[in-house]
């Protein structure tokens, strides 16, 4: 299984190193991870604030960072067609704009998104679009044979 990868995500296993999320990140496994590389934008722009919260030092951290973009696929943002980002625009315009790239990227892929985000979870599917997958979702999917 393919599942693009929310930034929320990488701010969890970063937060919470030994948690499920972190867990499923570094498991070998068959589950395949792509981001947009808007991804580690983000990442970079919250980095102060996962520095506060999470209980790894600064070097810990990078190295974790080093280790995701190792794990997760990136495709770059300049590389998905526009009118996926037009599609996606108006998907997410009245949910959380920051959201677009990942929208896009499904779009684009067809893969679903693994996000923490329940807002962004509901308000498309409160549109028809199931696109998203939990957590949960994917640990189940582990242990199916």
């Amino acid at each position: 299984m393919i599942v693009i990868t929310d930034s929320n995500i990488i701010f969890s296993a970063l937060i919470t190193p030994n948690g499920t999320v972190a867990q499923i990140l570094k498991a070998k496994s068959r589950l395949q991870f792509f981001a947009p590389s808007y991804l580690f934008e983000e990442v970079n722009r919250h980095l102060a604030k996962i520095e506060e919260l999470s209980p790894l030092n600064r070097r810990q951290l990078k190295a974790e960072i080093k280790a995701f973009k190792e794990a997760i696929t990136i495709i770059e943002t300049k590389d998905i067609p526009k009118k996926y980002y037009l599609e996606a625009y108006d998907i997410v315009i009245d949910i959380d704009f920051d959201d677009v790239f990942f929208v896009a990227l499904n779009r684009y892929t067809h893969y679903k998104i693994w996000t923490l985000d329940t807002q962004l979870r509901k308000g498309l599917e409160k549109k028809g679009y199931n696109i998203c997958i939990t957590t949960t979702e994917i640990k189940k999917s582990l242990y199916k044979k």
